[in-house]
C-alpha cells in the first residue's frame, strides 16, 4: 500500500512543484492551480490515514491549513482598504519567506514515503513544521513526531537503503523503449558503451579468477554507475535498473577485495551473466542483436544477491544457474576465460534470436563523407561525359574535313589521269614527247593515289575513334546512372522520422509555458514524415525558436485570453506534410498575432525604414526577421529579440528553404517553412538569363510557356503576362540578378524572345522572363559558404559539367530582396539588442550521455551551458568564467562532487555560487555529507525535469539578486 501511495503521489509532484515555482516568482498572486494542491493535500491525507500513516496525515493537514491561510493573507494584502489581522506574523514583509517555506513540503513527503518512520526523516519534517510562519505549539509538534515515528515495516526493511530491493522484477523494469528516446542522447550513450562494458567485463572476469585489483573494481563500479545514470536520464529503465542492481553487487565485490575474501563461484557466475545481459541490451539498441529474452530473470537474480548481501548470506547461498527457455544461459558472447564452461557458451549462442536483417552502425560524419565523395564522383562522371561529347564533336568535324579532302583528292586524281591519257595519245599519234616528262606525270599520278589512300585510312581511323567514343559514352552513362542510384541510396539511409525530435519539442513548449506563465496545448500532426537526418538536425533549433516564439509572443496570459473570450489554454499546432521533394511544416497559434502598427513604429525607431514609407502587410511582417528586432522594450533570455527569428530565417535559407509568415492581429499567426526533404540534391530547371545560366527549383515552378504564346501588356512601369486566363506580373530574371537593366518598353519590344516561367512568388504567382530553357536536371549541391548565402535569392550552388558554378535561386527571397522598400541594414541600436548574455550554468558529470542530456535540457530552457567531465576540469571552467549555478554528480574520477563542492565554498570568488548535486545515492549518509560540503540542493535519480528546472530557476534568481546587491 505504501508503494502504491508513493507511486500515486509521484505523479502529482511535477505539477505541484511547477505551481510552487510560479508562486515564488509572484508571491502576492497565488496561481489558480494552488487549489489543485489543496485538493491533493486533502485527498492524500485521507488516503494515508486509511493505511495507518496517521502522523503523515496530520503533517499534510497542517500544510493544508497553512496554505489556505497564506492564500487568504495574499488576498488581504492586495486590498489595502481592509484591515484584517493575520495568523502570520508580519506577513506583508515575509510573503516570500512563507511561500518558500511552503515549497519544501513535497520533498519531505517523498522522503517519508521512501523511508516511513525513519528518525532522520521525521526530524527534518518536524524541523520544517517548527519554521512555519504560523506558529505551532510544541505539544502539537511532539504529538506529530510520535505519530510519524511509528514503525510500519520490519526491522530488516527499515535498515535497508532502498525498499525496492525486496520488490520482484517486472517486465517494465527491463523495458528498452526507444520511441520517445532522444536519438542524440542514445548515440551519446552508445558511443561510450563499448569502453564501459569492457571495463565491467574485465574486472568481473578477473574477480572470478581471484586476480582483480581494487582499482579495477572501482572502475567497474563507476562504469555501472554511469550506465545507471544514463539509463534513468535517457528513459531506458532496462539499462538503468540492471546497472543499478549490478552496482550494488559490485560494492560487495569491492568490500571482498578490501577484506581479502574470495568470492564464491555462484556470485561471479551470476554477475558475469548480468554483464553479458547488459552487453546484449546495448547490442539491441545498436540494432545488432535481439533483446535478451531473460533480462527479467537476470535483474531478479541481482536483486536476490543484493538482499543476500544485506543479510550477510552471500557467502553461503548457492543458487541454480540462470536458464532461458530451453535451458540455455543468457549471454551475448562468452569467451572461455570468463570463468564459464565453453559448452555452456556454445549452447548460449543458440538462445539468441537472430535479427531479420543484419545492421551496422555508421557515424554520421563518415556517412556525410561518403555522400560528399559520391556527389563528387557524379560531377566527375558528368565532366567526363561532357569531354567525350566534345571529343565526338571534334571527331565529327574531322570526319567532315576528311570527306571534303577525299572529294578534292578524287578530283585531283581524275585531273592527273586525264593529263596522262592525253600525253599517251599524243605519243601514239607520232607527236614529239620527251620520255622524262612522261615519267614526271607517272610520279604525280602515284603521289595522288598515295594521298588518296592515306585520306581513306584517316577516315577509317576517325570512324573507329567515334565508335570507341560511343562505347565509352555508353559505359560512362551506365556508370553515371549507378552513381546517381548509389547517391540516392546513401541519401535514403539518412532519412529519419520527425517523431525522433517530438519529445524535445514537447519539453521545450512545456518549459517555455512554465517560464512565461502560459497555459498551452501543443498539437502535432504528421510526425511520421521522414526527413534527411542532416536537414532534421539543422531544422531542430529553428523549430524550437518558432515554438518558443509562439508561446512567449503569441499565446496570451490566461487572464488576457479570458478577457477576450478565448479559452484559457492556448493552442499551438505543429503540422508536417510532404509536398513533392519538399517538406512543409507549419507552426500556428491562436494567440494575439503580429501587431503591424507596433512593428512599423519600431522599424522607424530602429532606422530600418524611413518615416513615411508605405509597406505592404507582407513586408511589415518580414521585418521581424531582422536581427535584434522586437516590439518589446526589455530583452530576456526567453524573448525580446524576436526569439531568434533572424536565426530561424538564416538557418532555413542555409537549408535551401524559405519561410512564409501569415498573421491576423488578435487571431493568431502561422509560420510556414518549406525545406527540401533531402539535403545535397535539388531538382531544378536550368535557364539562361542575360547570357548566364541559373537554376530554379522545380517545386517553385508551375508552368513553362513557349515563346510567343503569352500576351504582354504594360501598365506604367509594370509588365504583365496573360496566359490561359491568368494575368500575372512579369519580371526579367536577368534584371533581378543585376545582369541587365531594361525598361518596360524594352521588355515589350522583345516579347517574342522571352520564355515566361510561371513560379510561386513571395506574394503569389508571378512570371519570370528568361531567354532560354536549357534543361531539367538533378543538381548535386555544394556548400556555397555563408558569404554567398547572404546574396539575395541565392540558396545553393552546384558545378556544371564544364566546371563553372551554377547557382540555385529562391524565387521568394529574391523577389522580396528586389521589391522591398525597407532598409536592409539595421542600425547600431538594433544590433545592440542582440548582445544579451544568457545565464551561465556549469554541468559536471563523468558520463558523456548524462552531460549531453543535461546540456540539452538546460539549453532548451534558455541557459548557456558549459560541461566538464570531472572536478578538476570543472575548476578550470570556473576559473575561466564564474557560473550562476553548478550542477554536479557525486561519484566522478579524479575529483568527486563532494570535494568539488568543498573547493567551491572555500574560494571567496565562488562561495556564493549554488551547487546542485544529482546522484543515485539515496542514503542519509550521502545526503548529510553533501549538505556539509556546501551543496544547496541534493537530488536523487531518477528525477523529474520540471523539478530540476524549478530548482535551477530559483537558485539562479538568487545568484542574480546577490550579484546586483
Amino acid at each position: 500500500m505504501i508503494e502504491l501511495l508513493r507511486g500515486e503521489f509521484a505523479q502529482e509532484v511535477p505539477a505541484t512543484l511547477e505551481m510552487l515555482a510560479q508562486w515564488q516568482d509572484h508571491v502576492a498572486v497565488p496561481p489558480e492551480t494552488v487549489f489543485d494542491m489543496i485538493s491533493l493535500l486533502d485527498r492524500f491525507g485521507q488516503a494515508v490515514q486509511t493505511v495507518g500513516l496517521d502522523g503523515l496525515s496530520l503533517y499534510l493537514g497542517l500544510i493544508q491549513d497553512s496554505t489556505e491561510n497564506l492564500i487568504a493573507q495574499c488576498s488581504v494584502s492586495s486590498d489595502s482598504t481592509e484591515d484584517v489581522s493575520s495568523d502570520f506574523t508580519d506577513i506583508g514583509a515575509d510573503l516570500e519567506l512563507c511561500v518558500f517555506w511552503l515549497s519544501q513540503w513535497v520533498e519531505h513527503v517523498l522522503d517519508y514515503l521512501e523511508k516511513p518512520a525513519d528518525p532522520q526523516v521525521v526530524e527534518r519534517m518536524v524541523a520544517h513544521l517548527s519554521l512555519n510562519p504560523q506558529p505551532i505549539e510544541n505539544e502539537t509538534l511532539l504529538s506529530i513526531a510520535e505519530q510519524l515515528l511509528i514503525t510500519y515495516v520490519s526491522d530488516d526493511e527499515s535498515n535497508s537503503d532502498e525498499l525496492d530491493l525486496l520488490e520482484p522484477a517486472t517486465d517494465d523494469d527491463v523495458a528498452l523503449p526507444t520511441d520517445d528516446v532522444d536519438p542524440d542522447l542514445l548515440n551519446a550513450l552508445l558511443s561510450d558503451a563499448d569502453h564501459q562494458l569492457e571495463l565491467l567485463e574485465h574486472a568481473v572476469r578477473r574477480w572470478g579468477d581471484g586476480e582483480c585489483f581494487e582499482s579495477e573494481m572501482l572502475e567497474a563500479q563507476r562504469a555501472a554507475h554511469t550506465f545507471k545514470g544514463s539509463g534513468y536520464i535517457i528513459g531506458l529503465p532496462g539499462i538503468g535498473r540492471l546497472a543499478h542492481r549490478l552496482e550494488d553487487v559490485l560494492e560487495y565485490a569491492l568490500d571482498c577485495l578490501r577484506s581479502d575474501v574470495q568470492a564464491t563461484p555462484a556470485i561471479t557466475r551470476d554477475v558475469t551473466q548480468a554483464v553479458y545481459c547488459l552487453q546484449q541490451m546495448m547490442g539491441y539498441l545498436k540494432g545488432e542483436e535481439s533483446a535478451p529474452v531473460q533480462a527479467r530473470a537476470v535483474l531478479q537474480r541481482m536483486i536476490d544477491w543484493a538482499v543476500w548481501i544485506r543479510h550477510g548470506e552471500a557467502a553461503m547461498v548457492t543458487p541454480e544457474p540462470l536458464a532461458a527457455s530451453g535451458g540455455n544461459i543468457i549471454v551475448s558472447s562468452m569467451p572461455a576465460s570468463a570463468g564459464v564452461e565453453k559448452s555452456i557458451a556454445a549452447e548460449a549462442s543458440s538462445a539468441l534470436k537472430t535479427p531479420d536483417a543484419a545492421m551496422l552502425r555508421i557515424g554520421l560524419t563518415q556517412l556525410n563523407r561518403m555522400l560528399r565523395r559520391a556527389g563528387q564522383s557524379i560531377i566527375s562522371s558528368e565532366r567526363l561525359s561532357k569531354l567525350l561529347l566534345d571529343t565526338d564533336e571534334w571527331l565529327v568535324a574531322m570526319q567532315r574535313n576528311n570527306q571534303v579532302m577525299a572529294a578534292r583528292l578524287q578530283e585531283l586524281d581524275l585531273m592527273v589521269n586525264s593529263q596522262v591519257s592525253q600525253l599517251r595519245i599524243a605519243q601514239v599519234d607520232g607527236g614529239v614527247f620527251d620520255p622524262l616528262e612522261l615519267d614526271r606525270y607517272d610520279a604525280l599520278h602515284g603521289l595522288a593515289r598515295f594521298i588518296g589512300e592515306a585520306a581513306h585510312d584517316s577516315m577509317e581511323l576517325v570512324d573507329q575513334a567515334r565508335m570507341s567514343t560511343a562505347i565509352s559514352s555508353g559505359i560512362l552513362r551506365e556508370e553515371g546512372y549507378a552513381l546517381v542510384e548509389q547517391h540516392r541510396e546513401l541519401l535514403s539511409s539518412r532519412m529519419v522520422a520527425v517523431k525522433t525530435i517530438i519529445p524535445r519539442l514537447k519539453r521545450t513548449v512545456a518549459q517555455t509555458a512554465s517560464a512565461t506563465e502560459r497555459q498551452v496545448h501543443l498539437q502535432i500532426v504528421g510526425e511520421d514524415i521522414a526527413l534527411d537526418s542532416d536537414v532534421l538536425g539543422r531544422l531542430t533549433e529553428p523549430l524550437l525558436h518558432l515554438l518558443r516564439n509562439a508561446v512567449d509572443h503569441g499565446i496570451e496570459s490566461p487572464e488576457d485570453r479570458a478577457f477576450q473570450g478565448k479559452p484559457e489554454h492556448g493552442t499551438i499546432r505543429l503540422e508536417f506534410k510532404r509536398s513533392g521533394d519538399e517538406v512543409v511544416l507549419c507552426v500556428s497559434d491562436d494567440g494575439r498575432g503580429l501587431d503591424l502598427v507596433a512593428i512599423e513604429e519600431k522599424a522607424i525607431a530602429y532606422g530600418l525604414i524611413p518615416p513615411g514609407t508605405v509597406l505592404s502587410e507582407a513586408e511589415l511582417q518580414r521585418l521581424i526577421l531582422h536581427s535584434g528586432f522586437s516590439t518589446r522594450e526589455t530583452v530576456t533570455e526567453t524573448s525580446g529579440r524576436g526569439v531568434g527569428m533572424d536565426i530561424v530565417n538564416d538557418r532555413i535559407k542555409g537549408l535551401k528553404g524559405r519561410l512564409d509568415i501569415s498573421s491576423a492581429y488578435g487571431e493568431g499567426s502561422q509560420f510556414t517553412v518549406h525545406v527540401p526533404a533531402r539535403s545535397g540534391v535539388a531538382h531544378a530547371l536550368v535557364v539562361q538569363a542575360s547570357g548566364d545560366f541559373v537554376a530554379i527549383p522545380l517545386e517553385q515552378i508551375t508552368t513553362i510557356v513557349a515563346a510567343g504564346l503569352a500576351e504582354f501588356t504594360v501598365e506604367g512601369e509594370n509588365v504583365y503576362v496573360s496566359y490561359q486566363e491568368q494575368r500575372l506580373p512579369a519580371f526579367v530574371l536577368g534584371q533581378w540578378l543585376n545582369l541587365a537593366h531594361l525598361s518596360a518598353n524594352d521588355v515589350i519590344e522583345k516579347e517574342f524572345d522571352w520564355i515566361p516561367v510561371l513560379v510561386h512568388g513571395a506574394k503569389g504567382p508571378i512570371a519570370l522572363l528568361v531567354e532560354a530553357v536549357i534543361e531539367s536536371k538533378e543538381l548535386i549541391l555544394q556548400d556555397v559558404g555563408r558569404l554567398i548565402r547572404q546574396l539575395p535569392g541565392v540558396v545553393g550552388g552546384a558545378l556544371r559539367p564544364d566546371g563553372k558554378p551554377l547557382f540555385l535561386i529562391g524565387v521568394s527571397d529574391l523577389e522580396y530582396a528586389v521589391t522591398t522598400n525597407g532598409r536592409l541594414r539595421a542600425t547600431t541600436q538594433l544590433r545592440q539588442r542582440t548582445e544579451v548574455e544568457r545565464t551561465h550554468i556549469l554541468v559536471v558529470d563523468d558520463a558523456w550521455s548524462v552531460r549531453r542530456a543535461m546540456q540539452q535540457l538546460l539549453q532548451d530552457a534558455g541557459y548557456d551551458v558549459a560541461i566538464a567531465a570531472d572536478g578538476f576540469e570543472a575548476l578550470d571552467r570556473l576559473r575561466a568564467k564564474v557560473p550562476a549555478l553548478v550542477i554536479t554528480d557525486l561519484e566522478m574520477p579524479n575529483l568527486n562532487g563532494l570535494d568539488l563542492a568543498r573547493r567551491v565554498r572555500e574560494m571567496p570568488q565562488w562561495s556564493d555560487v549554488p551547487v546542485i548535486m544529482i546522484t543515485s545515492r539515496t542514503s542519509d549518509k550521502h545526503r548529510d555529507q553533501a549538505l556539509k560540503a556546501g551543496v544547496s540542493v541534493y537530488l536523487t535519480k531518477p528525477y523529474q525535469d520540471g523539478e530540476l528546472l524549478n530548482h535551477v530557476r530559483v537558485l539562479c534568481k538568487r545568484t542574480l539578486e546577490l550579484s546586483i546587491s
